[in-house]
């Protein structure tokens, strides 16, 4: 892919300032680090829980009391608040370079909004490139000053190779991760499809957060009677011939498809977004504002 021009220029910055803005009329008082979740630990100010002792571990939160009575070693857990961490994923296989404006210009512009909002919340921000494993990262930065730092890193991201989310998350979550909000920015063209990777981020315990990017051609193609496809991630070639009854098909895959990542992330909790590339990114932006999973 060729290095787009200007991705973030003057213009964008406005818009981010202007996102930024309306985040705050969103969430009052979010800049000063509101996005937290609640982390389990040994020592803390909230007891949560029991469980049970693991022969090794110190003793020291054992409840005696509840021993003297179950002759039973139980751990008293406790709850502190922790910042949440905020892994942004951002789909660079070769299917996103297609389209006007091109898919993956338009999700990097997203990212970078994120990025924008999640580091003058001071949160920690952490972006990962990723095609059939993940590619390039730039691990967690917070505050206002590694700004430029994200901007150069997506600014430096180039489309290449097919997609596998599940060696992805499986590669980057295997080391031992923080439990946060995943985001992950995709036209979800996996041939594995979506939902062992979706399952993985369940068993890590993470929370999600999915946009779904997409030319308009791609759900309504134009093509002549008869068209020779070649696969963008793996080049191989296919003659079709084109018919009323396989459009019709094609497009209520398509449908089905963006149905189902959307019924997934809705019965677990999870944000979920579906947009044309067409739309501006600064009105998804305030679609993710408006869900309120972002700022929480």
């Amino acid at each position: 892919m060729e290095p787009s021009e200007a991705l973030f220029d003057d213009d964008f910055i406005k818009k981010l300032e202007y996102l930024n803005l309306v985040s705050k009329q969103m969430v009052p008082g979010h800049l000063h680090g509101e996005h937290r979740s609640k982390k389990k630990t040994s020592s803390g100010i909230e007891f949560s829980d029991y469980r049970e002792y693991v022969s090794g571990e110190d003793t020291k939160n054992v409840d005696w009391r509840t021993f003297l009575r179950l002759q039973k070693l139980l751990l008293r857990i406790f709850e502190e608040e922790a910042d949440l961490p905020i892994y942004i994923f951002i789909d660079s296989s070769e299917s996103m370079n297609c389209g006007d404006p091109v898919k993956f210009d338009q999700a990097r512009k997203i990212a970078a909004a994120m990025c924008y909002v999640g580091l003058l919340n001071q949160d920690r921000v952490n972006l990962i490139g990723f095609n059939d494993g993940a590619e390039n990262q730039l691990s967690a930065r917070r505050g206002k000053s590694q700004i430029w730092n994200t901007f150069q890193f997506l600014e430096a991201m180039r489309t290449k190779g097919s997609t596998s989310m599940e060696r992805a998350f499986k590669g980057f979550f295997s080391s031992q991760r923080r439990r946060g909000l995943v985001v992950v920015i995709s036209d979800f063209l996996d041939p594995s499809g979506f939902e062992r990777s979706f399952d993985m981020l369940r068993h890590y315990r993470q929370d999600l957060f999915t946009v779904h990017l997409y030319d308009p051609d791609e759900r309504n193609p134009i093509l002549p009677d008869e068209v020779l496809l070649r696969d963008a991630e793996l080049g191989d070639l296919e003659r079709v011939k084109v018919t009323p009854a396989l459009m019709d098909a094609y497009t209520h895959a398509f449908d089905t498809h963006v149905a189902a990542l959307e019924d997934y992330c809705k019965k677990n909790g999870w944000g979920f977004i579906s947009s044309s590339t067409e739309n501006p990114f600064e009105d998804l932006i305030l679609q993710v504002f408006r869900q309120g999973r972002f700022l929480t």
